[in-house]
């Protein structure tokens, strides 16, 4: 009797998660469409805000634009070779985003790299220069 109690209750639990699981991935589908971000340094500290517009997605391929709402740190490295512009790409499978902030060059340049996440996109943000250091910090793209 006790074997199959656990039995049935294995087999309960399994549904159970199972269920909530393909719930929390569907909460949250990053494609064309306007959504939140919020740019920080590396240890948390808030830098800019703003809204993301993702107006192409063909492919895998993403652009938009992007605007600034609330300015907390404005000389931060990077922060000028932004542009409003923005391109990349959504790999569905491996659950990854990668943003170019700025399209049009290749120095001097901030790189979003993120994580499909149930309920947001996040990762990280590396201002890329050929010569010198570059700076990091945290992403978080969520509904707007």
């Amino acid at each position: 009797m006790i074997k199959i109690l656990n039995v049935v209750l294995t087999i309960v639990m399994l549904i159970v998660l199972g269920c909530s699981s393909s719930e929390d991935t569907e909460n949250f589908k990053f494609g064309k469409g306007k959504y939140r971000y919020k740019m920080s340094d590396s240890t948390g500290k808030a830098l800019i805000e703003g809204i993301i517009t993702v107006k192409t997605y063909v492919n895998g391929e993403i652009t938009g634009t992007l605007l600034v709402t609330k300015n907390y740190v404005p000389d931060f490295p990077g922060y000028s070779s932004m542009s409003n512009e923005f391109s990349g790409n959504i790999n569905s499978t491996e659950k990854k985003v990668f943003i170019n902030t700025n399209p049009r060059i290749a120095d001097s340049n901030v790189f979003w790299n993120m994580d499909l996440l149930s309920n947001s996109v996040a990762g990280e943000w590396r201002y890329s220069v050929f010569r010198g250091n570059s700076t990091s910090g945290k992403i978080k793209i969520t509904k707007y």
